[in-house]
C-alpha cells in the first residue's frame, strides 16, 4: 500500500512538473499583456484603446488555416492593430467579409502585405458587420515545434467625436 502511495505521489509530481513546464514555455513565447502594452501606442487619436484579443499558433510540420471573427458595431469606427511575437515564420493574414465556410460572394478586404512590416499591421473596418480574420500558419522553418502569437488590439471612436 505504501508503494502505491509513493508511486501516485511521483506520478502526480511529474504531471505537475510537466504542466508547469508547458505553461512556462507557452508564457515565454507570448506575453500578451506586454505585447499589447508596447503596441498600444499605434492606436492614435481620435481612436481610444479598448481591449485586445490573443491568437496563439503552433508551428509544426503542417500548414494550417485558423479563422477568428471580429464584429464592428453600428455607431462606432474601429482601428484594429495586429502585433506578432514569438516566431520567424512568415504568417499570412487576410480579412474577409464572410467566413471561409461561406464561399459565395466572399470578398477579401485586407491582407498583411499592406502592413508596415512583418510584425505589425493596421486595419480600419469600412462598415458595420462581421469580419473574418484568416491566418495561414506555415510549417516551422527549422522543423521544430514552437508557438507564437498575434495580439489584436481594438481601438474605437464615436463617429460624431471631433477628429
Amino acid at each position: 500500500m505504501r508503494k502505491v502511495k509513493i508511486s501516485i505521489s511521483i506520478i502526480l509530481g511529474l504531471i505537475f512538473f510537466f504542466n508547469s513546464s508547458v505553461f512556462a514555455q507557452k508564457s515565454a513565447n507570448c506575453k500578451a499583456k506586454q505585447i499589447a502594452s508596447s503596441c498600444k501606442a499605434n492606436i492614435k487619436k481620435p481612436f481610444k484603446y479598448d481591449s485586445y484579443a490573443l491568437n496563439e499558433f503552433t508551428f509544426d510540420d503542417k500548414t494550417k488555416e485558423v479563422e477568428v471573427q471580429f464584429t464592428a458595431f453600428a455607431g462606432q469606427k474601429y482601428k484594429i492593430v495586429f502585433c506578432s511575437s514569438g516566431f520567424d515564420e512568415q504568417l499570412k493574414m487576410n480579412i474577409f467579409d464572410k467566413s471561409n465556410k461561406i464561399k459565395n460572394n466572399r470578398h477579401q478586404i485586407f491582407d498583411n502585405e499592406q502592413g508596415i512590416d512583418s510584425d505589425f499591421w493596421s486595419f480600419e473596418p469600412p462598415k458595420t458587420g462581421n469580419y473574418f480574420i484568416e491566418y495561414s500558419v506555415p510549417a516551422s522553418k527549422d522543423g521544430k515545434v514552437k508557438k507564437g502569437c498575434v495580439v489584436m488590439l481594438v481601438g474605437y471612436t464615436e463617429p460624431d467625436e471631433p477628429q
